[in-house]
């Protein structure tokens, strides 16, 4: 039996490639896991890359996951309304080197955490009646309302992060709120030291692809 009452959903979206944010944006994600009373779950809905990002065109879209993966989210949703799509052989690539799941666009998946366990249904993948859901729709910029049972958690901008309180076991929303980095928000060193290390594999990467005849 759990002994907490609260789960807490953690949510971000819209990065497009800008690595130099992860590390400030860890700091946002840490604070919330400190002031977090009971488990928290960590999610990215989506939109990681974007056409001009050099990272993303060198690595195929797979960089901003990595990333993703060291940060510790508990899921990241690719698919969908996202306007750079990863080629399938980069995602069988991706989905082998990551620890965290990597969610597909109108397919639901159940994530489990520390007893917690619910189903995941983006866009118009069907969920399971009577277990707790929670949906993806990123054509919604509002946040869900206190006392929602199926909270729906929509589209957040660049940098942001949402938190969504919700009880348990009933699985109602108790408070949502958002948070933004701002240049006052100091980044993680070992999140710095991550995208860095992407970064070089990426021009490493990039080096080897142009020199191969």
């Amino acid at each position: 039996m759990a002994e907490f009452e609260r789960v807490t959903l953690l949510y971000t979206a819209n990065l497009q490639g800008e690595l130099a944010l992860l590390p400030r944006l860890f700091t946002l994600i840490q604070q919330a896991r400190h002031a977090a009373k009971g488990p928290t779950l960590l999610l990215d809905l989506g939109d990681s890359c974007a056409l001009s990002a050099w990272v993303c065109q060198a690595t195929h879209g797979r960089a901003p996951f990595l990333v993703f993966d060291s940060m510790g989210y508990d899921a990241a949703l690719i698919g969908g309304p996202e306007r750079v799509p990863i080629p399938p052989s980069a995602l069988r690539r991706l989905v082998a080197d990551l620890v965290m799941p990597v969610v597909v666009w109108n397919r639901a998946r159940t994530l489990q955490k520390r007893g917690v366990e619910f189903t995941l249904a983006p866009g118009n993948a069907p969920a399971p009646s009577g277990a707790p859901v929670v949906r993806v729709e990123r054509t919604r910029t509002a946040l869900p309302a206190v006392g929602d049972a199926a909270p729906v958690l929509g589209d957040v901008a660049q940098g942001e992060l949402a938190c969504v309180e919700m009880s348990w076991p009933d699985w109602r929303v108790q408070s949502a709120t958002r948070h933004a980095v701002n240049a006052q928000t100091p980044p993680d060193p070992t999140i710095a030291a991550v995208v860095e290390l992407v970064e070089e594999e990426a021009r490493a990467y990039t080096q080897r692809e142009d020199t191969t005849p």
